[in-house]
């Protein structure tokens, strides 16, 4: 199964509150169409287009840089604006009386082409796609929320809990990253050659525009780690913050659902910040009636429910952090709490018949439709569509195996050396793989 393998095939669009949009009001309300741009870099093409701040233009979240996103941003005041180059398209929509916040948004409309795909994976698209209907799946976050695990920073936020800030400051600026360009493996590599020397640090930062002022304070205050994260921008500590606050929720909830599920009833699906485990079908009932989990704020102070605060001792005891000591004491990095619906329902689903996959020979595609609400991850719901139950999985590989012993029984020709060794490796790793 491959996503993303063509611009177009993955595509969101930003769904307003029917009410937001007016025919007059103090502030004009644009569409933004863009292809391989982040939101920030469409928002600073605006503002520059109608010559203010970029701080000054307001959305009501972040879209991927991958895919063809559509979404809204507004301005207070500044030129009209249209805009249309091969990556961005920019247009008037209406008006509004207030500024754009997440609060205007509804969530998200998705049509995403699934490309890849063999006859296995399209029977289990069609096991799956009456389940998740009418049971939604687990309201996980996904591997957009975990950057700092794919870029190699680690749990920046953990770090300064446990009083590691200079460590946590050196991980989050100049860990190397697989995915890093020449300018950033460069500007990593200098940072890594020079780490201590505060001077030489800032002279590298200058040379490539990049956390300058970070280094000119350590270069006055040496060992003053925290104060240099107040340098750091905000919207980059606020990643870090949630990643580790997501982080305890999904495991939190794999947890609850490992409690209640048995292993045949359940369903893994991948992560980048570990497997996460769905329902065959019908989720438990006293996951159906609790309704949400509560992303905890610090020291879990804010997390009543006895049952919770269970759930996240146990995951902070293998994270080797006391509750107590759940509390960064550097500006920025401030953990409030809030409920999360514990379970994700995708309105309007619908698959396309499948056709043939003009990218992969010998496969096919299919195209899948669907509406989420704010903070619900669509990629979440494709790998539950084309997830295997646990139950299933190993009643094939047992079949794999299997069926080597049985024709030799029978007479047919053996197997290659190894081959037999092979299948109880790939049953016995595929066990403890999918028994999470």
């Amino acid at each position: 199964m491959r996503l993303k393998q063509r611009i177009g095939d993955f595509r969101v669009r930003e769904l307003l509150r029917r009410d937001y949009l007016a025919e007059a009001g103090e502030h004009r309300v644009y569409r933004v169409t863009k292809r391989k741009l982040t939101s920030d870099e469409a928002a600073r093409a605006l503002a520059e287009a109608a010559g203010v701040e970029p701080g000054e233009v307001k959305m009501a979240g972040l879209k991927d840089r991958q895919g063809l996103t559509i979404q809204y941003m507004s301005l207070a005041r500044g030129r009209e604006v249209h805009l249309a180059t091969g990556e961005l398209k920019v247009e008037p929509a209406g008006f509004a009386e207030t500024p754009l916040t997440s609060e205007d948004s509804l969530g998200n409309a998705f049509e995403l082409t699934v490309r890849a795909l063999g006859r296995g994976d399209l029977h289990r698209l069609r096991v799956n796609l009456p389940v998740v209907r009418e049971h939604g799946v687990p309201n996980y976050f996904d591997d957009q929320r975990f950057g700092n695990l794919t870029h190699g920073q680690g749990w920046i936020y953990k770090g300064l809990c446990l009083g590691q800030t200079g460590e946590a400051l050196r991980r989050l600026l100049g860990a190397p990253s697989p995915r890093d360009d020449e300018r950033h493996r460069r500007f990593k590599e200098g940072l890594a050659r020079h780490w201590g020397d505060w001077r030489e640090c800032r002279d590298v930062a200058g040379r490539f525009g990049a956390h300058h002022s970070v280094f000119e304070h350590l270069a006055r205050h040496p060992d003053d780690f925290a104060g240099a994260f107040q340098h750091v921008s905000t919207r980059l500590k606020l990643i870090h913050l949630y990643a580790w606050q997501s982080h305890l929720w999904n495991r939190a909830l794999v947890e609850w659902l490992r409690a209640e599920l048995p292993v045949e009833e359940r369903v893994l699906l991948e992560c980048e910040e570990g497997p996460l485990v769905a329902c065959r079908a019908a989720p438990p009932a006293t996951l159906a009636a609790r309704g949400t989990l509560r992303l905890p704020g610090e020291r879990l102070a804010d997390v009543d429910d006895p049952r919770e605060r269970a759930l996240f001792e146990k995951v902070l005891a293998e994270e080797e952090l006391p509750p107590e000591r759940m509390a960064a004491d550097v500006p920025g990095f401030h953990l409030k709490g809030e409920e999360r619906e514990v379970v994700l329902r995708p309105a309007h689903l619908r698959v396309r018949p499948s056709e043939p996959d003009n990218l992969n020979r010998g496969l096919s595609a299919v195209r899948v439709r669907f509406e989420l609400p704010r903070g619900g991850y669509a990629t979440l719901v494709v790998k539950r569509l084309f997830a295997e139950a646990v139950g299933e999985r190993r009643e094939r590989e047992a079949a794999r195996v299997e069926r080597p012993e049985r024709e030799a029984r029978e007479g047919a020709p053996r197997p290659g050396p190894g081959a037999g060794r092979r299948a109880r490796d790939e049953r016995d790793g595929g066990t403890r793989r999918h028994d999470a």
